[in-house]
């Protein structure tokens, strides 16, 4: 995936292994590191100094601190040397282990059970937090692993297992993991893509295309058309004709289902910024600029529209799909650790250079998305970006039928939410980057 990476610590070189860098440096403090456990990675260099005195010389895609700022001497300068090798893309994955276990450490290293070590800070996740935001970071996403850290044979990792599945006891777990990104180093991307995904939409598109606005100068329409058997494709193309300035492209999907169309789509994207937009004329194009703003300034790197801020009339959405589309939001809330009011709304924004990583693990579920909204939501979670929202108008069709099928399209929906909570709270670093 030609990914730089800056890993302080060896406490795990799996983690390392599992990032599958293009290129790593490694900061040793002690001169642990075992070179033969780096075999067949590319272009590893190990440099041997304390983890504050370290400054990077280059930027890195990820800088992951395993327990080094739990060890450093000096959090401020650590940090502040992590920043200058961070970009705006750069994420932070900090290993951190939980201030509540320095007791039984104590009492472990007392009892000859476990090697004395150096220095060891014991922070809390909101110091962690504090001194972040101090630093130029925000976090994005934290977890927490381990209930029981020794094998025991298979009682160990079966337990731990159980628990991954049990929020109640996260605050006791050992393993803290958070990742955070810059909020300095930003460059705001100007350039935009617009993309709508349409199947049988002839009556749609010219009203679209011409209620379109214009929210900056490099602009682009971007239709992913997917096996129409009315005219819709000569309808567009009739509006390529007809509105040259507005830039449309044409793609035609070679899958089904609107998922398949938005990675397609966002895969061809010539913008920085890509806006998904419902190619059923249900949204309102106004609400498009709200969404590049908050992206191009940096307050959000993922965002999802919320159709339930305004009003809402049973045309524009019925009891059913209502009550599903709100237990969704609640659901992934939950144990994403991230406040989701509607998972299914028809306009979302992402940067495109964030896009391809969500790209690069399209799938990862292996359950179908009929719609591509989880694995979108799934991917940005899954990078650490940080996801907002911002409340849209909803309006019901003026032409066409709806293609949502209930219970179909219900049933796929609550089989990967399902998996989802498994795979999340069985998160491993390599699930996280």
């Amino acid at each position: 995936m030609n990914k730089r990476v800056l890993y302080y610590g060896f406490h795990n070189i799996n983690s390392l292994k599992q990032l599958k860098p293009s290129s790593a440096v490694c900061v040793d403090d002690d001169g642990n590191y075992i070179l033969n456990g780096l075999d067949g990675m590319a272009d590893v260099c190990v440099i041997h100094s304390k983890y504050n005195d370290y400054v990077p010389d280059a930027k890195h895609d990820y800088i992951v601190l395993d327990c080094a700022v739990g060890k450093t001497e000096d959090i401020n300068l650590l940090l502040q040397n992590v920043l200058k090798a961070s970009e705006r893309h750069t994420r932070i994955i900090i290993h951190q282990e939980n201030y509540m276990w320095q007791w039984i450490f104590r009492l472990a290293i007392f009892l000859k059970l476990k090697n004395k070590e150096g220095t060891q800070n014991w922070l809390s996740p909101n110091d962690i937090k504090t001194y972040l935001n101090a630093a130029g970071f925000e976090i994005t996403r934290m977890f927490r692993k381990t209930i029981l850290p020794v094998r025991w044979g298979i009682i160990g990792p079966v337990i731990n297992w159980l628990f991954c599945l049990i929020p109640l006891l996260d605050i006791f777990k050992l393993d803290q993991y958070i990742i955070a990104r810059p909020l300095k180093n930003v460059s705001f991307p100007e350039s935009l893509t617009v993309c709508l995904t349409v199947r049988d939409e002839e009556a749609n598109i010219e009203p679209i295309v011409r209620s379109l606005p214009a929210i900056t100068q490099n602009q682009e329409i971007l239709f992913v058309e997917g096996w129409s058997s009315d005219n819709t494709v000569k309808e567009i193309e009739r509006m390529q004709e007809l509105y040259p300035e507005k830039n449309i492209r044409l793609l035609h999907q070679s899958g089904k289902g609107q998922g398949d169309a938005i990675k397609l789509g966002f895969r061809e994207a010539a913008g920085d910024i890509i806006i998904l937009y419902e190619g059923d004329g249900t949204s309102d194009p106004a609400d498009l600029k709200y969404f590049y703003e908050a992206l191009s300034n940096g307050q959000f790197e993922f965002i999802e529209g919320s159709r339930f801020v305004y009003p809402l009339s049973t045309e524009s959405m019925p009891l059913l799909n209502k009550i599903g589309n709100v237990f969704f939001a609640k659901w992934f809330s939950t144990f994403l650790n991230q406040r989701i009011t509607d998972t299914l709304s028809g306009i979302k924004a992402i940067y495109k250079k964030d896009y391809i990583n969500v790209y690069d693990s399209w799938g990862m579920l292996g359950i179908n998305d009929p719609f591509g909204d989880f694995e979108l939501l799934f991917g940005s979670v899954r990078y650490g970006l940080k996801i907002g929202e911002i409340p849209m108008h909803y309006k019901p069709r003026t032409f066409g039928e709806s293609k949502t099928k209930f219970f179909r399209h219900g049933f796929y929906l609550l089989r990967m939410a399902f998996t989802g909570y498994f795979v999340f709270r069985n998160s491993k670093i390599a699930k996280c980057t």
